[in-house]
């Protein structure tokens, strides 16, 4: 996945205190106060412009992917709240433009290309992690705007992630030279999915093949657990875990419902875990004593934070509510909100020097539907 990306993921629970829990019996209405609080702190950094120099990872690469990934989680958190938010859907849906124009910009292609010596938009392979997560929120545009300035781009990046789908036995392409993340590919597969729903078109083959190759070359054989990076001949290099099994499932409910879902219950069936009244997500399967990693975040007793935080998400899209209130509440044992009546930023993220991918992250999150129109 993204390398910086895997970094975010120690932002996640963190950033998740203070939000205020929902009722197991419940559904919150389309925009609750805080969540538009949410999307306000999103928008001031966005309208700011976000730029590297706002993070402090230690590296120029991932100050530069930090950088695209505040818009790319900021464009489908206004996104989803355009669906759900009829009332202010051209507020979201303009901010969501602003972020899908940061995402294409030079700098925002930049930290991709430096690593395969070629623009996204222009390279003959790889580049799974840029064009997957951008082509999401195309599709994602293109659901709300059937008319939109970026069909034409999105119907290309369709059917370059459809060729590298199709070219690679596992199903899984390069995000970076010989590494290759399931996640990000789920995220690609999912964008086509939603771009082929939307357009009538079919990008049948691909699509199959992948799916044919989930199953048997993506997910372990045992738990079905998501691995976290494979090989050319889809054997695993890094074993399943719980951060990359949760995130596809999130990115996955974009495409496919039912396909999400049920990756997203496998995991927390076999990873769902409590320490008395925390409840949380196990980053490795029982039985297995994994270390804590960038990938991870912090693991306490098994409790991964990354998985945890991500689990949250694709509760949130599975309609899962009982889990979204106890998992909720976990993370409301880490308040640190500041919410100012109007804006919300999550001080966390200033720790980590992210603030904003911080916040846009939790954004995303947390504005996610159980999803409509979905497979």
């Amino acid at each position: 996945m993204l390398v910086g990306m895997r970094k975010l993921k120690l932002l996640i629970i963190v950033a998740l205190v203070g939000t205020v829990a929902f009722a197991a019996s419940d559904r919150p209405p389309a925009v609750p106060e805080r969540l538009q609080h949410q999307a306000n702190g999103v928008a001031e950094w966005l309208d700011g412009g976000v730029e590297k120099s706002q993070f402090s990872t230690g590296a120029d690469l991932f100050n530069r992917e930090w950088a695209y990934g505040t818009a790319q989680m900021a464009a489908l958190g206004f996104g989803q709240l355009a669906a759900q938010d009829e009332a202010n859907r051209a507020l979201h849906l303009a901010r969501m433009e602003t972020a899908i124009e940061a995402m294409l910009s030079p700098e925002g292609r930049a930290f991709h290309a430096g690593l395969w010596d070629s623009d996204p938009l222009e390279g003959t392979r790889g580049h799974a992690a840029w064009l997957g997560y951008t082509n999401l929120a195309l599709s994602l545009h293109r659901s709300l705007v059937p008319e939109s300035r970026y069909a034409a781009l999105n119907d290309r990046i369709s059917d370059t992630i459809a060729e590298r789908v199709l070219a690679e036995p596992s199903g899984v392409f390069e995000t970076y030279p010989d590494q290759r993340f399931p996640v990000d590919t789920a995220a690609g597969i999912a964008s086509v999915m939603l771009h082929d729903r939307v357009t009538g078109r079919q990008h049948h083959a691909a699509i199959s093949h992948w799916r044919k190759a989930y199953d048997v070359q993506q997910r372990a054989a045992d738990n079905h657990l998501l691995y976290q990076m494979t090989r050319a001949d889809g054997r695993p290099r890094v074993a399943e875990r719980g951060s990359g099994t949760f995130l596809a499932a999130w990115f996955l409910s974009f495409g496919d419902r039912s396909l999400a879902c049920d990756l997203y219950t496998t995991g927390r069936d076999t990873l769902g875990d409590s320490l008395g009244p925390v409840a949380g997500m196990r980053e490795y399967a029982p039985g297995v004593d994994g270390r804590a990693d960038i990938d991870s975040g912090p693991i306490v007793m098994g409790l991964g934070l990354s998985s945890t935080g991500f689990a949250l998400g694709a509760a949130h899209a599975c309609g899962d509510l009982e889990t979204v209130a106890s998992l909720t509440r976990t993370v409301e044992w880490f308040g640190a909100a500041r919410d100012d009546g109007e804006v919300l930023h999550w001080q966390a993220g200033e720790v980590f020097g992210g603030a904003p991918i911080a916040d846009a992250i939790m954004f995303a999150m947390m504005s996610t539907p159980g999803r409509y129109g979905g497979g």
